[in-house]
């Protein structure tokens, strides 16, 4: 499949595969990036056993020497805009210019995170205000902002990140709302990995017709989508899916796997829809998977 790259998620489980061995054998394999998930406390995955994402990032940047790293997506609601972006910032740095970052709103109950002491309320304002501050904070001397939830002056935000002007900021989103939102105020967007193909198929449409009606180079706007894939049966990962977001029938509705060829073939759907950059994702049998996806990926 030319002009796509490939991805793939890294292990974040506790009980996990030895995780730079993973890392060092991906970068080995040619893979484009490795990817961590964010897991909020009192979010739908915040059950789940796994390490923090922007953690396994900074861990993995130092035993790789050239794969990008990124997070998809980090839910922005539930960060300190100035804060994060001194974090990743510190990321980048730490990379050598490889961070890639991913934000959204997430899923989760705003009143049971006021409960727990998060900022709750207006959360698509939040994400907004949030994806300006990042920028600011990267890109001036001494961060100003003037918005409706922050405002301040003249505040340095070091260190600065590697790459100029920011690292790239990708939207997740998946309603008609949201992914025209995505074209406005993000540099690409990723399709979460708990939508199917056919609904990257349909939202993906709908980036490509926004990003037209605003004039904006498709060539400069990456698409991407993470996609979790057992390449044989895929009775375990349906299972585990269901476990990890806490959804009935969700691993059966998202989950790709099978054999080689059943597997490019949904692969190759997603390209013809526009994808630029899949994110592959085993659960399980991380080493083993990480080499079939090579092996398919040629």
């Amino acid at each position: 499949m030319p002009g796509v790259r490939y991805s793939v998620g890294l292990p974040q489980t506790i009980a996990g595969p030895d995780v730079a061995r993973f890392a060092r054998r991906a970068e080995e394999l040619g893979f484009t990036g490795l990817w961590t998930m964010d897991s909020v406390i009192g979010g739908a995955t915040g059950h789940n056993p796994t390490v923090d994402g922007l953690h396994a990032l900074s861990y993995v940047a130092a035993v790789t020497h050239a794969i990008r790293v990124g997070m998809a997506v980090i839910v922005l609601p539930r960060r300190n805009p100035l804060l994060l972006a001194r974090e990743l910032a510190s990321i980048d740095r730490l990379s050598g210019g490889r961070l890639t970052v991913g934000v959204g709103l997430g899923a989760g109950d705003e009143e049971r995170a006021a409960r727990l002491g998060f900022p709750a309320g207006r959360p698509v304002r939040r994400l907004v205000e949030n994806v300006e501050i990042l920028r600011a904070a990267w890109t001036q001397p001494e961060a100003t902002h003037e918005g409706e939830l922050y405002s301040f002056a003249g505040v340095p935000v070091e260190p600065k990140p590697v790459q100029e002007p920011h690292p790239p900021i990708w939207i997740g989103a998946r309603t008609e709302r949201a992914l025209r939102r995505a074209v406005r105020i993000g540099d690409g967007w990723i399709g979460s990995g708990s939508s199917s193909v056919d609904d990257f198929v349909s939202a993906s449409a709908t980036v490509r017709e926004e990003l037209a009606a605003s004039g904006r180079d498709p060539g400069t706007f990456p698409i991407a989508k993470r996609v979790y894939v057992a390449v044989g049966s895929g009775d375990r990962l349906e299972a585990e899916l269901d476990a990890m977001y806490g959804a009935p029938g969700l691993g059966a509705r998202v989950a790709v796997s099978g054999s080689p060829d059943q597997i490019t073939e949904q692969l190759a759907r997603l390209r013809e829809a526009g994808a630029q950059e899949l994110l592959l994702n085993p659960l399980d049998d991380h080493f083993e998977q990480l080499e079939a996806l090579a092996d398919l990926t040629r």
